[in-house]
């Protein structure tokens, strides 16, 4: 009886082993899954808008003869149609000029968009690994720890090319920047307007004010600018803002209205382009925030 029982002990404990080792695995799998399908679904629009936009600067490139760099905007075109929507952030192409831009463009807009989906990921995977120790299933924990230490690696790296990307080329087309000789003002964190770096998390990294609030970034001296970018806090995908953008021409000169918003909800990155002019100061003035009473600015850009 004593043999029999050991017998049916150890056979029970297999088949336990073997259950939860099944049931770790997949609640890992489940949360890998859930993860993807969620990146996926926030990255499909501004993915179908970037192919759209490639395809029509290869038509406007292929009508006025500019045949090599419409070759190559077909090429990164093609390219991105073949890669999971997560990869295709990180690489910009160097030439053409249009084409960088346009994939710059995107870069900023997706890492937006994801990077509060990445940061819960990590802590449901951190979550995961902590309750299966106390659970005692060792194995399910290390595979999830695997995963978490492959995620980090992943992120450091893509956030290692982008900021390398930005230090060689990237900042040499801001001129919105501290580096620079830019200045800024704000009720609170105007320096943040003009650090060059984008993170930001629910108490810091950004400029605010109460509505109506006004951001100002002043260039050290008049400036061609055809671009002005600059991103909304976007910690609360919810929130949306609205707002109206100002450029002066010269010191003492008077406020030009350059992008009215003030009807328009807005969140994220707002992208603004315009003829070249020579421009001193650029101005936002901060209306209404759906979620509250103030009115947050992570970073200005100047090209």
């Amino acid at each position: 009886m004593n043999k029999l029982a050991t017998f049916l002990w150890i056979s029970y404990s297999l088949i336990m082993i073997s259950t939860l080792s099944y049931a770790g695995e997949s609640e890992l799998a489940k949360l890998k899954n859930g993860f993807t399908k969620k990146v996926n679904s926030v990255l499909l629009p501004l993915v179908q808008r970037h192919k759209s936009a490639l395809l029509n600067l290869e038509k406007s490139l292929a009508n006025v003869s500019e045949v090599e760099q419409a070759l190559l905007v077909r090429e990164e075109r093609l390219r991105i149609s073949e890669l999971e929507l997560i990869d295709l952030i990180g690489d910009i192409p160097e030439s053409p000029e249009k084409l960088r831009t346009q994939a710059q463009r995107f870069n900023r807009e997706a890492l937006s968009a994801i990077r509060t989906w990445e940061k819960k990921y990590e802590q449901a995977l951190l979550s995961l690994e902590s309750r299966l120790t106390r659970l005692g299933q060792l194995n399910e924990a290390l595979l999830v720890k695997n995963e978490l230490i492959y995620f980090r690696r992943k992120l450091d790296s893509r956030n290692k090319k982008n900021a390398a990307d930005t230090a060689d080329k990237g900042d040499d087309l801001d001129f919105a920047l501290a580096s620079k000789g830019a200045t800024a003002k704000a009720y609170k964190g105007g320096n943040f307007l003009i650090d060059g770096d984008l993170k930001h998390s629910g108490s810091e990294g950004f400029a605010w004010g109460l509505c109506p609030a006004e951001f100002e970034v002043v260039l050290p001296k008049a400036t061609k600018i055809q671009e002005i970018n600059f991103l909304l806090y976007d910690q609360d995908k919810s929130r949306e803002y609205l707002y109206q953008l100002f450029v002066m021409r010269k010191d003492g000169g008077e406020w030009e209205l350059v992008a009215d918003h003030s009807k328009k909800p807005s969140k994220g990155w707002q992208n603004h382009k315009f003829n070249p002019v020579a421009l001193k100061s650029i101005k936002v003035k901060g209306i209404f925030n759906s979620a509250n009473k103030n009115f947050q600015i992570v970073e200005v850009v100047a090209r």
